[in-house]
Formats: C-alpha cells, structure tokens, sequence
C-alpha cells in the first residue's frame, strides 16, 4: 500500500549561462525528481508516481505529469524568448507564471513587444516595472526574458521548448552562437499585442489566520498565493494534486519543513492536512484547476463580481455561468 504524504525533492540544480536554476518540482527522463523525505525516501518521482497514480496525481489528471516548478536566478539577462502553444508542433507547448523573489536590479523585466513592434524584435522590446510579490502570467506567445538581479519562482507547463529571438550575440560553452529559432518564434510571438502585458492583482479572500490571493487560473495550471498568520487545516482534493512553494518565510506542513524557494508535493490522496507558518509566511499553490468550482464559484460566493474577476485575474472564462 502506498502511503501518502507531503514530498519534499531533491532539487535538480542547472548552471547557466546567465545565472542558475533549481528544479524543484521536476518529472522528465532527464531531469527527475528524487524524494528526499520519509518512507519513499530514494524513490524517483515517477516511480512513486507508478504506484498510485490516480492517488497522487488525481482524477483530473491522465498522461504525464503535467507541471514544473523552479526557482530562477538571473545574473545576467535572459535570452528574449517565446514560447509556443500546443498545437504549433508535435513538441508540447509552454505556458508559465513568475512570483518576483527579488526584483531586477533595474526594476524592469522585459515583457511583451512594444506597440507598432516590427520583425525586428529587439528593438521594440516592452519593459514593465516589477517588485518583490508581483506576478506575472505568460502564456505560450508572450515575448518575455528576465533581466539581471532577478530571482523568481516558476511554475510552468512541462515543457522545455524555448524559441530564442535575440541573444545579446552571446556564444556558449563551445564558444560558438547559441542558436536562435528566428522562424519558429515568429510564427508564434504576440505581434497582435493581445495578450496582456501586466502584472496580475488577483482577488483576495480572508479567512481566519489566511489570506488567499486568487490570481492565475487556465487549463494548465491555477495558482493562489497564501499569507499565513496562524495555523490552518486543509484537505488535499481527490481530483488533483497540488504543489507549495515557499516565496517569503518558512512553513510546516503535516511537520515536513520548508523554507524560502522551497516547495512540497501535496498528493491528491493525502486527505487533511495542517499547515503551520512561520514568521511573514507567504506560500504560492499551484494545482490543474477546475476553474469554475476552484476560482469562479468561490470568488462569487465571497462578493466579487464576474467584471472583478476577469480584470483582476489572469483566467479563461467564457462566459457567467
């Protein structure tokens, strides 16, 4: 019988050329993730996975695990990249969210195109202002690179395709050019400016010792930021999975630890749990939503309007229920 329980991971550590990465949450052939807590101690995340997959994955969920998490640390500027959507090709597409750690040294990360953009991408770049707690969704299309000085929690799609547009003319370890896929993400890139070019407010509801702050919800990923003043009690849901990040403080749950740019694995079958905080602690829950039963029916039932959720949201609706 496979016993369920808060999973911490090994982290996945990538030196880079512009800074490093640590894959928290990881489940691909190369980069897997190995449980480093309690009785699956040893075990890859697949393996464990294997044993009950509808117990730890959940119900809504078939075929491959479907998130990643990492923690990036931006010491020099990213390459100005995009992502595809699914259907562009037969490699999965790429959708992401970033919680600002530590914001750029300029306080500006480069978002989207600038209005009237061109082919000639990088010079019609958009910055966008950011601080420490903001978010910012980037959906598969959305021109985006992180700039030096950041730091930031990811939570994405699992996928690791990239369209690179500009690289600073940088070469890599070989001393060669990185390769640029100037055709690829042309084809893909926002031109239309349609899609937003923010950062996300969100809509918060208060309960005793907690404020969740609902912000990004999409078929891929949803994700609700809490901030814990006391002990709380939750229940793990049978039809999903769901993924703690810690972005300030540190926090107990069920009594496995984790501290600032750590996450924990909450398997859909772990039943109640307890999370205790620590002082300022600030945890990012990042899940496969149900977006009408996990964001639209409990925003509405705590007096935010449809128009209030859909400006200060990132989320696919269609239309009031």
């Amino acid at each position: 019988m496979v016993i369920h329980y808060p999973l911490l991971f090994e982290p996945v550590f990538k030196k880079m050329i512009w800074g490093s990465e640590s894959w928290d949450i990881t489940c691909r052939p190369e980069e897997m993730g190995i449980i480093k807590n309690g009785s699956a101690t040893g075990l890859t995340f697949r393996a464990y996975i294997d044993q009950d997959p509808t117990g730890v994955l959940g119900t809504r969920i078939t075929g491959d695990f479907p998130l990643l998490v990492k923690i990036i640390d931006a010491r020099d500027t990213l390459s100005v990249q995009v992502h595809p959507p699914d259907d562009y090709s037969t490699d999965p597409g790429k959708s992401e969210m970033w919680y600002i750690i530590t914001p750029p040294t300029d306080g500006e990360l480069i978002i989207g195109l600038a209005p009237n953009a061109t082919s000639q991408i990088e010079n019609h770049l958009n910055r966008l202002a950011v601080k420490t707690g903001d978010i910012i969704n980037i959906p598969a299309g959305l021109v985006h690179a992180l700039t030096p000085g950041a730091k930031i929690a990811e939570v994405q799609q699992n996928s690791d395709t990239t369209y690179r547009i500009y690289d600073y003319n940088r070469v890599g370890p070989d001393g060669k050019p990185r390769q640029l896929h100037i055709e690829d993400a042309l084809a893909v890139a926002d031109f239309a400016n349609t899609i937003p070019k923010t950062t996300v407010p969100g809509l918060c509801i208060e309960n005793d010792n907690c404020i969740k702050t609902y912000t990004i919800a999409n078929k891929y990923f949803g994700i609700i930021k809490y901030e814990i003043s006391g002990k709380i009690n939750e229940t793990s849901n049978p039809e999903a999975f769901s993924i703690f990040t810690c972005v300030e403080g540190e926090a107990e749950i069920n009594g496995v630890k984790i501290q600032t740019e750590q996450s924990i694995f909450i398997p859909a079958n772990l039943g109640e749990y307890t999370i205790k905080p620590g002082k300022n602690c600030k945890l990012l829950k990042a899940f496969v939503p149900n977006i009408k039963t996990d964001f639209i029916e409990p925003l509405l039932k705590n007096n935010h309007t449809y128009e209030e959720i859909i400006k200060n949201l990132a989320i696919e609706i269609d239309s009031p229920a």
